[in-house]
């Protein structure tokens, strides 16, 4: 009896959790498959997605859009310059992503028509690929998000934020709080982009205006 008892109470139990527990598994499955398209990392109990908005080709047509003829430079500061430029402007130069710069130089009749720097900060979530343009004389002509892995700070590739930037130069701040307004709820992911391009900033005056 007491046998049958415990074998009852072990399939008894199976059931429960069966009942308790597929059905998850079930909805997680579909939710998968209706995302499988979009890459994913899990922190936690929480989905990341990395998300490209644009190809070298596309950003370059959108941010140098005078441009006649662009041609790809590779650059790289000193240990000596990059001091000079922590100091002044306030910022750190990450090792992973300021050895060199990838610089698109644009001519249109004969003129500089920009120059177009890529570079990556850190976010919150994951790294911030973008493309910042200066004019010949080292006003930031245009700025757009290449690509990123966030949760909430999407918003950061939107106009309203970018546009904050378009005319600034070695003259402005460049501060989130100050001259920059951040974003609700994505506060890391404003401040990094506002310290990413101030650097640059910094670093197109040191390889082009000097």
């Amino acid at each position: 009896m007491a046998k049958v008892f415990k074998k009852s109470f072990t399939v008894g139990l199976g059931v429960i959790f069966f009942l308790a527990f597929y059905p998850v598994r079930i909805a997680q499955h579909f939710y998968e498959k209706v995302f499988q398209g979009m890459s994913k990392t899990s922190v936690g109990c929480i989905e990341v997605f990395a998300e490209t908005f644009y190809t070298f080709e596309e950003a370059l047509k959108v941010i140098l859009p005078e441009a006649q003829d662009v041609k790809e430079e590779t650059r790289a500061l000193s240990e000596e310059q990059k001091k000079s430029i922590s100091s002044k402007a306030g910022v750190e130069f990450n090792p992973e992503f300021d050895n060199e710069y990838r610089i698109y130089a644009g001519q249109a009749n004969g003129q500089a028509a920009g120059y177009a720097f890529e570079d990556t900060v850190k976010g919150k979530w994951g790294p911030i690929h973008y493309m910042l343009a200066f004019d010949a004389d080292g006003k930031i002509k245009d700025v757009i998000v290449l690509g990123l892995k966030e949760r909430r700070g999407r918003p950061i590739k939107e106009r309203k934020f970018l546009g904050q930037y378009i005319g600034k130069s070695i003259s402005d701040p460049i501060k989130l709080n100050k001259d920059i307004k951040g974003i609700a709820g994505a506060t890391i992911s404003s401040r990094q982009m506002s310290s990413g391009i101030r650097k640059l900033v910094y670093v197109f005056n040191e390889l082009y205006k000097k």
